[in-house]
């Protein structure tokens, strides 16, 4: 508000004017004064941020006691004082902390009111940003109804047809499809069973093991047994290309005869069946018929009959089956019934909307100011976020600089207009040697040329002194212009643990970490160990503060974990004894591959040496009771018991050689998804303590394995495939309902990288557990190009980083822990970026069906 506005209004409150208190409170608050400030006019060693603290702020009104009592009384002063300053911050009394941390700015009063712009131009973004207030004029008004008719009534009307068209134009011929799709793969896959079979016996017929009558009579026979369907009537036949019959389970009098011109009583399409499946298989091998069928056993009912049949060369045979789809018609029919009904309710719902709008549409236009300041709250609400954070940050809009933050000011001494300058990078960022690649990346972001980036650098504040910091800049979009966010995180220089200072590069976390390892292998006791696992959380913090990679602080945590272990199992056979034979304890999961986290739990196993039977019990006992100390260990120093039980300290996880070896034949032999969610889990291994030809002697069985079972892998893929980008139809993300809230589990959007590496490493028989690694081997291996490899692992590395920290900020704000990240709490560009690094996981899952498209049959 303007000065004279202040005392009109405190005098129509209180008949007070109190225009001194106005004036004293205001100070160099208005428009001319601050300019003046600006110019260098102002009194010496005056500060109008430090004035601005104990002036609009309630620490303020002791002051204003001192300054005016004897003149006012002091119900007086603080009627004025107090009535100023709630009009200057819509209704709020701030505090001094409030101006500190950015939450309110000062408020310049007696400014010239600007012209009437376009929302969002590039003015406006700057006072949005700047929080200045400024005053609009009033467009001329139209008529009432016509510019009710054209704003609201026509685009619902047109978006309710548009709807229409939609559900009916596209939805609903997709999932009529989908369904026809998904009876087509199921039709396929069982006539691919019965071709199986047939394939089977004439594999025994090649090898000799049946005669040539012998394995046709077998195959006969087999298929002539196999039946499917709710009441087990649906049944599978075989002609030959004449076409003759081979075999028809319910018309055995049709067996050998030649079936060019029959026609079946039940069969209502007219078609002579037989003729067009011989046709088929002549033009594509295997194919598809639908055609019209007796509806089961009524005569007078007519079903549309979907069939599938495939070509067997080896015995001129065609084999195929069919199934009824006339539930796709009545699903078709019951979905146009429920949009129609659907459809009726919203209709009369908008209708109805739209009455209650014409109604109360001049009351909203009349009420456009509330509506503004509402919008203002929004803005200083987003503004106190951003002023607030531990971090300064620059925006920048078609390459002019247009906000900055508190943080930011505050940590290099420049006013908001000296950061506005275009150049100010210049002043910034001296031209020294760190900051050559910074310099040449701003320069084009301020050209709009330049993509988004990470630097370490250099930074000088306002009296000459270096600041290392960390500079991210983003690509974002605004108001239709290119832009970027641009951040600076100080890098922080601390001495921990007494171990050296570092002063160089923010890798100087490795002496901490190699005098923690020191202390872990010299505790003598368990209480020891954890005493020095408690420096851990200190040296992640330091490493994250200096901006560590993920990939350091896998290896950090990675490796004082396998070091826990090692003395773990060294502290425990000293209670129990030597072990009586040779063996290897198994670090499992993540734990094998390095990626844990904070809060991971143990997955561990034993493999031990195979004995005599007699001596076997007794082995096994001292490896269980060994698995039971180590896990216990193991959990009194952090790393909890695994909810799953996979721990050395079970049976299931605690075997000889033989019988790990066993376990994995069983698996491949007979693959089951039970069988590859064990194989996933041992197949990421890593031998931690003991005879390490023991681990290898696992990863040798399962290539011979391979070798004798060449199909496992096609299933194998064929299950990884149901591993999915978590996104919905539509390309966004995926989300569960937790607590109310919006999350998204980060744990299951790693998944598919790591089962694509997995698929891969045992393509091409690689032995390491680390999911990078293992991609680096693959695209040496030219199975992959090297940019796959290189966004593979940027996808791998910044979901791990989320996952990793959102794990952190649950812990410190003393919330359960789990891999649920609350997506309402991300901001528009953070949603966007994740959602775009998620959606390339769908690379991963196309890859594997190309490369398994012979033997995996994948809906689309």
């Amino acid at each position: 508000m303007k000065l004279e506005e202040h005392v009109k209004h405190t005098e129509e409150l209180f008949g007070i004017p109190g225009r001194d208190i106005h004036q004293w409170l205001d100070g160099f608050f208005d428009t001319r004064s601050f300019e003046r400030l600006l110019a260098g006019q102002s009194p010496a060693n005056y500060d109008p941020y430090s004035h601005r603290k104990f002036r609009h702020c309630v620490e303020g009104l002791e002051e204003a006691y001192e300054k005016f009592e004897g003149k006012y009384s002091r119900e007086e002063i603080k009627n004025v004082f107090e009535t100023h300053v709630k009009d200057d911050y819509r209704g709020y009394l701030p505090k001094r902390e409030d101006f500190e941390n950015g939450t309110f700015t000062e408020q310049y009063h007696d400014a010239a009111e600007t012209e009437d712009k376009k929302i969002l131009s590039f003015e406006e973004l700057t006072d949005y940003f700047q929080g200045e207030s400024y005053n609009y004029q009033k467009e001329k008004s139209q008529k009432f109804f016509d510019s009710f008719g054209s704003r609201i009534v026509l685009p619902t009307i047109l978006a309710i047809i548009l709807f229409i068209c939609y559900i009916f134009y596209y939805v609903v011929p997709l999932f009529e499809n989908n369904m026809l799709n998904q009876k087509k793969l199921m039709v396929k896959e069982l006539t691919e069973t019965a071709a199986s079979v047939i394939a089977h016996y004439q594999i025994l017929e090649e090898k000799g093991v049946l005669s040539p009558d012998e394995a046709r009579q077998r195959t006969i026979d087999e298929i002539k047994m196999m039946r499917y369907g709710s009441q087990n009537k649906n049944y599978f036949f075989v002609i030959d290309m004449t076409p003759k019959m081979i075999l028809h389970p319910y018309r055995p009098e049709l067996t050998g005869k030649d079936l060019s011109n029959y026609t079946d009583e039940e069969n209502k399409s007219g078609k002579k069946l037989f003729v067009e499946f011989v046709r088929i298989v002549e033009s594509n091998g295997e194919g598809y018929l639908r055609y019209h069928w007796q509806w089961k056993d009524n005569p007078d009912k007519t079903a549309e009959k979907l069939s599938y049949v495939k070509g067997i060369p080896q015995r001129g045979w065609i084999v195929g089956t069919g199934i009824y789809i006339n539930d796709i018609a009545e699903e078709k029919e019951s979905l146009q019934l429920h949009i129609f009904q659907i459809v009726g309710v919203t209709v009369d719902g908008l209708f109805m909307l739209l009455a209650y709008f014409l109604l109360q549409s001049r009351r909203i236009e009349n009420d456009r100011k509330k509506a503004e300041e509402g919008l203002k709250e929004v803005k200083d609400r987003y503004r106190a976020l951003v002023a607030s954070s531990n971090e300064g940050f620059l925006l920048s809009v078609d390459g002019r600089i247009i906000y900055s933050n508190f943080k930011l000011q505050q940590m290099l001494g420049y006013s908001d207009r000296e950061l506005h300058q275009t150049d100010f990078w210049n002043i910034i960022f001296p031209d020294v040697e760190n900051n050559s690649r910074l310099r040449e990346h701003l320069g084009n972001v301020f050209k709009n040329e330049s993509d988004s980036g990470e630097f370490e650098a250099v930074a000088a504040d306002s009296v000459g002194n270096f600041i290392d910091v960390i500079v991210t800049t983003s690509r974002i979009f605004l108001s239709e212009k290119h832009g970027h966010v641009i951040s600076l995180r100080p890098i922080s220089r601390k001495s921990h643990i007494g171990v050296g200072t570092a002063t160089s590069i923010p890798t100087d976390y490795k002496p901490i970490h190699a005098f923690l390892i020191k202390e872990i292998r010299e505790s003598n006791r368990i209480g020891h160990v954890v005493q020095n696992m408690n420096k851990l959380p200190a040296i992640i913090r330091e490493m994250v503060d200096t901006g560590a990679k993920p990939k350091a602080l896998c290896m950090v945590i990675g490796t004082t974990y396998d070091e826990v272990i090692v003395r773990c199992i060294e502290l425990s056979i000293n209670e129990i004894g030597q072990p009586p034979v040779d063996f290897a304890f198994l670090s499992l999961g993540s734990n094998a591959r390095h990626e844990m986290t904070m809060f991971s739990d143990q997955d561990n196993a034993i493999i031990f040496e195979d004995t005599t039977q007699t001596a076997s019990d007794k082995i096994r006992a001292y490896f269980l009771k060994l698995g039971d100390k180590v896990c216990n260990k193991l959990n009194a120093s952090g790393y909890h018991f695994c909810p799953g039980g996979i721990m050395a300290l079970h049976p299931k996880w605690c075997l000889s050689e033989k019988e790990w070896h066993k376990k994995l034949e069983h698996i491949m032999n007979a693959p089951t998804p039970d069988g590859f969610l064990e194989f996933n889990i041992f197949f990421d291994l890593k031998c931690t303590y003991g005879d390490i030809d023991l681990a290898n002697s696992i990863h040798s069985q399962v290539q011979l394995l391979m070798q004798q079972h060449p199909l496992f892998i096609t299933y194998y893929a064929r299950n990884a495939l149901i591993y999915k980008a978590p996104l919905n139809v539509f390309g966004g993300l995926k989300t569960e309902r937790q607590d109310g809230a919006r999350t998204l589990n980060l744990k299951e959007a790693l998944r598919p990288i790591e089962i694509f590496s997995r698929i891969y490493a045992l393509k091409h028989g690689i032995n390491n557990a680390n999911t990078i690694k293992r991609l680096k081997e693959i695209r040496e291996k030219e199975e992959i190009s090297e940019e796959f490899y290189k966004e593979t692992v940027y996808i791998f590395y910044k979901i791990w980083e989320l996952r990793f920290f959102n794990q952190i900020i649950k812990h410190s704000g003393l919330h359960k822990v789990n891999d649920d990240l609350n997506i309402e709490e991300l901001n528009n560009l953070e949603v966007e970026h994740l959602k775009q690094v998620i959606s390339r996981l769908s690379m991963l899952r196309k890859k594997i069906r190309l490369d398994f498209s012979e033997s995996v049959s994948i809906e689309r």
